[in-house]
């Protein structure tokens, strides 16, 4: 199966500069931020997303300039009172304060407890800012490092207060209230309606930008952060950071996600934090791929009967002749061709290259995107081969090819499809 690739070249922007031109609300992903994404398979999806999210500029937790307070205080204002912000769990507003005050803290949803506890310069987690949410002192200290699962009416409650047409009520499970019950790793925290999905996606964010190795930029150490269902795997690190840790539980929080759609206020947590760290929580901008890169759903196969898209001996065409000129995309628009939807994102080929002149590769990939260093096919001089694959579209339904052939000589193309991804 063909996998794109591509690398991404991170520039920290002056912290000033960072600071006087905060993201704008519900701004999209920058054009091409996604473009690397292969979301055809589960590993192909988390590989590719760790690529385009990992190594990002860290701030520091507390500092005399700009450091998590500073970012989220944007992250986290209320969208009716820019002087004031909106905390996760009790759904209060707070006039803004700062570090150190006596009514809101910042919450980190995967416990630095469970994996990175020391607040040091190369601690990547303990300081992300997509994990990091503020929130009413007394109700962070009540969730504690307790992971996020379901709860019931005999759990202990922390109602919300009614803002922004969301929230209040008590007394009655679930309500508009957070529930909580034990402690620790056999403890429970089940977030309020409203904020349930915004805490999930913060988790699901960190399972895929955490992935172990070390920094691209820096070379620090980081950890591999795994959500999972066995609570036995869940465990504090003592005094020192892990290198594998683990959270959960991955069931409800997949549930909290679809439970709890994103929204306005979520769109611009996250516009706010990429503005300083540079890189996204893709779970927000893409919701759909959660399910592919956790549960292994990506989407459903459709057969069709074989059908030939492509033969570049016929007479010059749209998707006939001229034979393919060596290392130039040739554009291919296949939605709308042999029964291939708009909805397509992938195609499923058998590839043929026709008794070529000389040695030479073939390669097949979305248009608009850098050809990939995998091949979709090799072939030898004078010799016709075949090959199946599975060759991803653009959003348009376009498929861009790309031969070499020794001594610049051109080959001819013959694709068959036989069914297709969406």
């Amino acid at each position: 199966m063909l996998k794109t690739r591509f690398h991404r070249v991170r520039t920290a922007l002056p912290v000033t500069l960072l600071l006087l031109v905060p993201a704008a609300a519900s701004a999209d992903p920058p054009p091409g931020y996604y473009d690397g994404v292969n979301s055809l398979t589960r590993s192909g999806l988390r590989s590719t997303l760790h690529g385009v999210i990992d190594d990002h500029i860290r701030f520091p937790y507390t500092s005399a300039n700009t450091d998590t307070w500073n970012i989220l205080e944007l992250a986290d204002e209320d969208p009716a009172n820019p002087g004031a912000i909106l905390d996760v769990y009790k759904n209060a507003t707070f006039t803004k304060a700062g570090g150190g005050n006596s009514f809101y803290n910042r919450e980190h949803t995967w416990p630095n407890s469970y994996g990175f506890p020391d607040d040091e310069p190369g601690n990547y987690p303990y300081t992300d800012c997509h994990q990091l949410f503020l929130s009413d002192i007394d109700y962070n200290s009540d969730r504690g490092n307790n992971p996020f699962r379901s709860c019931s009416g005999a759990c202990s409650e922390d109602p919300t207060v009614a803002n922004h047409g969301r929230g209040g009520g008590s007394g009655v499970y679930p309500g508009n209230s957070n529930w909580f019950t034990g402690s620790g790793s056999t403890g429970s925290w089940e977030t309020w309606k409203g904020r349930r999905g915004d805490v999930a996606r913060a988790l699901l964010y960190l399972d895929v930008r955490y992935e172990g190795g070390t920094h691209g930029v820096t070379g620090v150490s980081e950890p591999d952060l795994i959500l999972t269902d066995n609570q036995a795997l869940i465990a504090t690190s003592g005094g020192n950071n892990a290198s594998v840790a683990h959270m959960g539980m991955l069931s409800t929080l997949l549930a909290w996600h679809r439970e709890d759609p994103v929204d306005d206020l979520e769109r611009h947590r996250n516009d706010t934090v990429a503005s300083f760290q540079g890189n996204r929580n893709p779970f927000i901008d893409h919701p759909e791929w959660a399910s592919c890169a956790f549960a292994g759903d990506c989407g459903s196969f459709h057969t069709l009967t074989p059908c030939r898209l492509i033969d570049t001996r016929n007479p010059d065409g749209p998707y006939a002749g001229p034979a393919l000129a060596s290392e130039t995309s040739r554009l291919f628009t296949l939605a709308g061709q042999c029964g291939i939807p708009a909805t397509a994102e992938a195609v499923v080929v058998n590839v043929t290259a026709v008794n070529p002149p000389a040695e030479g590769q073939m390669t097949g990939y979305p248009a608009g995107l850098t050809p990939p260093a995998t091949n979709t096919i090799s072939f030898a001089a004078g010799r016709t081969r075949a090959n199946n694959a599975v060759l991803p579209l653009s959003s348009a339904g376009v498929l861009a090819v790309r031969p070499f052939v020794a001594n610049g000589e051109a080959v001819h193309l013959v694709m068959d499809v036989t069914g297709y991804i969406d």
